[in-house]
């Protein structure tokens, strides 16, 4: 019927006015969250510069490298022919073997100075932000307050590496903390399967020494992942008092304002930069498993960088969120 094939054409018509509609939603939201955080915030229809909101200045650019200044002339020396990392860990990272209750495990301690020039300014910013005022504003944020109560060298920042998602071996468990006025990274590393109990009773041991405990998702998977290790090793071990979570703070402070609250995501949305040269956490797994089996390296000095990255991005968005620049954000 001619009525029919009008009637076709006029919701074919409407059908294709929604998609567009949609497209161009989609394409707004894309573009706000593309800008968000991005070195300036848009208050209102206001554009506010990074300087005036109190973002730290040590924020922006790229200190992603893949090494430290330290290890790069090392490092230059022991690339392939195509250019690739190839070597023991103890060539490829400045750390030591440690002994500790009859075991071995390799140690990488370091002040991040060492790794990052800026390390100073950054951990002054930190430190600064802690002993200003208190954070106000929104009520997310509430739950960093122990921060500005305690001493800074009570607090520990944590984040691990491992080789599955439940109950498999973890080779790797990141601390940094601050002590005599230096920001200090402690890396436990396990060379192979057989060092992970060192590394676990390590742990057991040292981290009691703080009060305040910082993680990334550490509710839901760092903290229980270690706890299934140690419970399968017969190890004694208690988390420090408070324990904050910072990916649930994210997670209320920017709702949909960012695409996803992983923590690079963050990283580039509120620190305004982007790792370059990182390996992708889902191929470190795999990466452990076949530098257990060869015993190359490359890829582990990679690890070892993409976790030192992870524990500073996370203190550095302490310090946004405590400073001005987070009080702006609302719930």
């Amino acid at each position: 019927m001619p009525g029919g094939s009008a009637v076709l054409c006029r919701m074919e018509t409407v059908m294709n006015e929604e998609k567009n509609d949609l497209r161009e939603k989609l394409d707004a939201l894309k573009k706000k969250a593309e800008s968000a955080y991005r070195g300036a915030e848009i208050i209102g229809k206001k554009r506010v510069d990074s300087r005036v909101r109190g973002i730290p200045a040590s924020l922006g650019g790229d200190i992603f490298n893949p090494v430290s200044e330290g290890e790069r002339p090392l490092l230059s020396a022991l690339r392939g022919p195509a250019g690739d990392l190839s070597g023991r860990i103890e060539e490829l990272v400045q750390g030591k073997a440690y002994l500790f209750e009859g075991s071995t495990f390799f140690r990488v301690f370091s002040d991040a100075e060492t790794i990052w020039k800026n390390a100073p300014q950054i951990h002054g910013e930190y430190l600064e932000t802690l002993a200003g005022e208190p954070v106000t504003g929104a009520k997310c944020l509430e739950s960093l307050r122990p921060l500005q109560e305690a001493d800074p060298g009570d607090i520990c920042y944590l984040d691990i590496e491992t080789t599955g998602l439940s109950n498999t071996p973890l080779f790797l468990i990141g601390l940094m903390y601050s002590e005599g006025g230096r920001l200090m990274q402690d890396l436990l590393f396990a060379r192979d399967y057989t060092e992970e109990r060192a590394v676990l009773a390590f742990l057991a041991r040292f981290l009691p020494r703080f009060s305040i405990l910082v993680t990334f998702n550490g509710v839901r998977f760092d903290i229980p992942f270690i706890m299934e290790r140690m419970a399968s090793e017969s190890i004694a071990f208690a988390v420090p008092g408070v324990h904050i979570d910072l990916l649930p703070v994210s997670r209320r402070l920017f709702g949909k304002r960012t695409p996803n609250h992983r923590l690079q995501t963050l990283e580039s949305y509120i620190l305004g930069r982007k790792r370059v040269g990182d390996i992708p956490g889902n191929r470190i797994p795999v990466a452990y498993h076949d530098y257990v089996r060869t015993g190359e390296a490359g890829l582990m000095a990679g690890v070892i960088h993409h976790n030192r990255l992870d524990l500073l991005s996370m203190l550095e968005l302490v310090t946004v969120y405590i400073s001005k620049s987070g009080r702006i954000v609302q719930d």
